[in-house]
């Protein structure tokens, strides 16, 4: 058997010559899932990595060697187990794909809205709270976005990393056929900078509006800003702009 006791350091990156031990790992580790260890013949291997068996029985044996999987013949088949080091790679993995994507530009484009945003901006209870926890009395209106499923994706994977602003929900406001009084759920809200994608060097401070309950289409995203920002850019339907989310 191999080295296998994971001693040897964990790379800053992947190394082009082991892209293929990469991709090896990977599916073995999507196929084993929560699992500790599965039971998987050279065969199996070849078939999961579109290789032939003699090909899936030396990438067994290289991972092994590197210390990325633990493995015990029984007959034909192999038990295998991701090590420490095979774990801490597939981490090196997970922050190197999270880098590449957080780069890729998120881009909307400037669509007509439907008077949504308006109407809630406006609203007392929603407004002052804008004010205080944004850092700027916002225009009482937004700037409609629609983006594309790929960036709409990326967008929303990179919110899940981030603390949001909670505009808190409250009740008041217009009231009912019935004269109750209505109430206003909360908001979520992510600093941002926008630009336009022809022209980088102009960007303004904005925030994305969350809003769970909306009537708006898929892949539309409410942006809120002090200026209008449709004058600010010089915006017409159609135009593209670059959303940045902040550091901070």
């Amino acid at each position: 058997m191999a080295n296998t006791s994971g001693n040897e350091s964990v790379p800053e990156e992947i190394d082009p010559e082991n892209y293929s031990n990469w991709f090896a790992l990977y599916h073995l580790c999507k196929t084993i899932g929560d699992k500790k260890s599965i039971h998987m013949s050279s065969t199996e291997f070849g078939r999961l990595l579109n290789v032939s068996q003699q090909t899936a029985s030396r990438r067994f044996q290289t991972l092994e060697e590197m210390g990325w999987i633990q493995r015990k013949l029984m007959g034909n088949d192999h038990i295998v187990r991701i090590t420490k080091q095979g774990a801490d790679i597939m981490l090196l993995m997970y922050k190197s794909l999270k880098k590449i994507l957080e780069n890729i530009l998120i881009v909307g484009v400037v669509t007509e809205g439907m008077g949504e945003g308006a109407f809630y901006v406006s609203i007392k209870g929603y407004y002052e709270q804008f004010k205080e926890k944004l850092g700027f009395p916002p225009y009482k209106g937004t700037l409609n976005l629609k983006l594309s499923d790929l960036n709409y994706a990326l967008l929303r994977e990179n919110l899940k990393t981030r603390i949001p602003i909670i505009i808190e929900g409250f009740t008041g406001g217009e009231k009912d056929m019935q004269s109750a009084a209505r109430s206003y759920g909360a908001v979520r809200c992510y600093d941002c900078y926008l630009s336009r994608l022809d022209d980088a060097s102009k960007k303004k401070k904005a925030a994305i509006l969350d809003i769970e309950r909306t009537h708006h289409k898929k892949n539309i995203v409410e942006i809120l800003a002090k200026p209008y920002l449709r004058n600010y850019f010089n915006l017409k339907d159609g135009d593209r702009l670059r959303i940045e989310l902040s550091t901070s």
